[in-house]
C-alpha cells in the first residue's frame, strides 16, 4: 500500500544540471532517465534511449517497446567509468559529486519500480 504522494527528487532542476553540465548528458538524454526512473519505463522511441542504453544507464525489455532504467547506482557508475581521466583532483570532486546525485535518484527509481 502506498502513503501520500511525495516529491521523489527534491530539485529537479538541479539533477538535470547535474546529468548535463557534470556527467555529460544531453538535455533530452537527462530528460529520458529521470522519465525512466519516475515511471519505471519509457517507450523506445523515446529521445535519448539508444544513446542511454550504449552508456549502461537504461536496458531494452524482451518485447523491445520500452527501455528500464538501470539502478541509479550502477547507472551513474557505467556512466562515470566512460570519462578518460578518472585520476585527477577535479574527477574525484565530480565522482562525489555523482555519488550524491546517485543517492538522491534512487527513490525515483523504486518508486518507478513499485509501479509495474
Amino acid at each position: 500500500m502506498k502513503g501520500p504522494r511525495q516529491r521523489l527528487i527534491r530539485d529537479e532542476g538541479s539533477v538535470l544540471r547535474r546529468l548535463t553540465d557534470e556527467l555529460g548528458l544531453t538535455p533530452g538524454e537527462a530528460v529520458a532517465y529521470l522519465r525512466a526512473l519516475k515511471a519505471g519505463s519509457i517507450g523506445a522511441g523515446s529521445e535519448g534511449c539508444m544513446s542511454l542504453a550504449a552508456r549502461g544507464m537504461l536496458i531494452q525489455a524482451r518485447d523491445e517497446k520500452v527501455y528500464l532504467p538501470v539502478h541509479p547506482r550502477l547507472a551513474i557508475s557505467n556512466l562515470f567509468r566512460s570519462f578518460p581521466d578518472r585520476a585527477s583532483a577535479q574527477m574525484k570532486a565530480k565522482r562525489r559529486m555523482a555519488d550524491k546525485l546517485t543517492l538522491e535518484l534512487i527513490a525515483a527509481f523504486e518508486a518507478g519500480r513499485n509501479r509495474e
